[in-house]
């Protein structure tokens, strides 16, 4: 990715050991993918503000086109501009899994996830439906979820009305009073950890289990 001029000077000034600004560096790697792109204005500016600069190093990165066509910066969220500190577009981690492909890390990775949870926020519009009941009594035995779940009013209350619903599963769901995330204005699926962690479902967490579909899921920081 592309740098700001002055994002440019402060990660090159971090590069060689110089005094730099921390908080803005500390922002700035959380978008690191392979080694930032530089004009030639900011390889020269850089080379009188820093003693010492070695501008070969840097040359092979000389005006690439950058493969994600951003421009990270610190003062600007129009695009191409992403604000390190405040942007919409995120670096977060990720895994998908094509058709067929074994789903044990992702449930190992989920795991390590729930195993201190104290609470665990699920908001799923189809989590009611008989066939992701099974599902749901599975994700909560083999992801050994001791907390509560919480789900949003309408998803618990269509959950209660379906007779197959076991008690097992009765009691570990309760009401999220305090979000108020209406289902039906969702696409994707979610499960928030503690309000610390967010996990984005492409699809519903019956396909942790079924492979005959593709399955990403997205992990941010709330």
């Amino acid at each position: 990715m592309r740098l700001s001029d002055k994002l440019a000077l402060e990660y090159l000034k971090f590069r060689n050991q110089c005094k730099f600004d921390e908080g803005c560096i500390e922002a700035l790697l959380c978008y690191f993918k392979g080694e930032f792109i530089f004009t030639k204005e900011q390889l020269s500016y850089a080379s009188k503000e820093i003693a010492s600069f070695d501008m070969s190093r840097f040359l092979p990165l000389l005006d690439k086109i950058p493969k994600f066509r951003l421009i990270l910066c610190d003062d600007n969220d129009k695009f191409p501009n992403v604000n390190i500190f405040s942007d919409r577009i995120e670096n977060n981690l990720s895994a998908t899994f094509k058709k067929d492909d074994p789903r044990d890390k992702a449930i190992e990775h989920f795991k390590a996830l729930f195993k201190d949870a104290k609470y665990i926020f699920i908001y799923d519009k189809y989590l009611y439906k008989n066939h992701n009941l099974a599902n749901l009594e599975k994700f909560i035995e083999e992801y050994k979820i001791q907390c509560n779940i919480y789900l949003d009013r309408n998803t618990y209350n269509e959950l209660n009305k379906n007779k197959n619903l076991s008690s097992k599963i009765k009691s570990k769901i309760a009401i999220d009073k305090a979000h108020n995330l209406n289902s039906e204005n969702t696409h994707d699926r979610y499960i928030m950890i503690d309000n610390n962690i967010e996990i984005i479902l492409t699809s519903g967490i019956d396909y942790l289990f079924d492979t005959s579909k593709d399955f990403t899921y997205i992990i941010r920081e709330i």
